[in-house]
C-alpha cells in the first residue's frame, strides 16, 4: 500500500506495508522518512535498483523462497520488480500505469482486442521454455 500526502513535510514519515489478501491483516511495515534517509539506507546493491523495487523487496523479505503471489500496484510494478521477486522465489502481479521501461510497447501498441472486455497477451519464456513473464492488455 502507499499513501501520498499533498505535501511532504520533514516530521511526516509514509508507513507501506504488506498485507494478507485473504485477511486484510497487515504482515509487515516499512517506514518511509524523507529522501536523504532512504538514500542513506540504500545498500549499494539497492542503489542500482528502482525506489519502487527496493521497498517492494524490503516489505517481501520474509516470504523469500515460498514461490507465494505478490500483488503490487503502479507505484511497486515495473520489469525489473517482476525479475527481481522471481529471483527471491516469489511471483509478482502488477498494474502499469506509466512506468513501461522495458515492456514491449511496441508490440502491445499494436495489438487490437476485437471486442469490449476481451484481451490479448504476450509471454516471454525462459531458456527452459516455460512462461517466466506476461503483459496482458
Amino acid at each position: 500500500m502507499y499513501v501520498a500526502t499533498d505535501r511532504k513535510l520533514e516530521s511526516v514519515c509514509e508507513i507501506q506495508n504488506t498485507a494478507c489478501g485473504r485477511s486484510g491483516n497487515m504482515l509487515c511495515l516499512h517506514l518511509v522518512t524523507n529522501a536523504a534517509d532512504q538514500r542513506q539506507r540504500r545498500t549499494p546493491a539497492e542503489s542500482r535498483l528502482l525506489h519502487g523495487t527496493v521497498v517492494l523487496k524490503r516489505v517481501v523479505a520474509n516470504w523469500a523462497g515460498t514461490d507465494q503471489f505478490v500483488c503490487g500496484d503502479s507505484y511497486f510494478t515495473s520489469v525489473e520488480a517482476a525479475l527481481q521477486l522471481r529471483k527471491m522465489g516469489l511471483r509478482f502481479v502488477g498494474v502499469v500505469n506509466n512506468s513501461t521501461t522495458r515492456y514491449p510497447m511496441a508490440a502491445l501498441s499494436a495489438m487490437e482486442a476485437p471486442s469490449r472486455g476481451s484481451s490479448a497477451a504476450l509471454y516471454h519464456r525462459d531458456a527452459a521454455g516455460r512462461i517466466d513473464l506476461m503483459a496482458v492488455m
